[in-house]
């Protein structure tokens, strides 16, 4: 019981480690050269939240990009 006890923690803390898990309210725009960029827009309502991401899509799009707010 206590080897599974161990498993589980240290599983518990590999995972932890190294999942990145995205925050609400923020736009992430990725470009085809790979470079990525995060907008924090969690202090705006969430209609202006999704109108800013839509501007940054838009602009992101001339440099073969894209964003989404998660």
């Amino acid at each position: 019981m206590k080897k599974l006890s161990v498993i589980l923690i240290s599983g518990l803390l590999i995972c932890s480690a190294s999942c990145k898990k995205k925050e609400s309210g923020v736009c992430y725009c990725t470009y085809l050269t790979g470079d990525s960029k995060d907008y924090n827009l969690s202090k705006l309502p969430g209609e202006q939240q999704q109108d800013s991401c839509n501007v940054l899509n838009r602009y992101a799009s001339a440099f073969a990009g894209g964003c989404k707010l998660d």
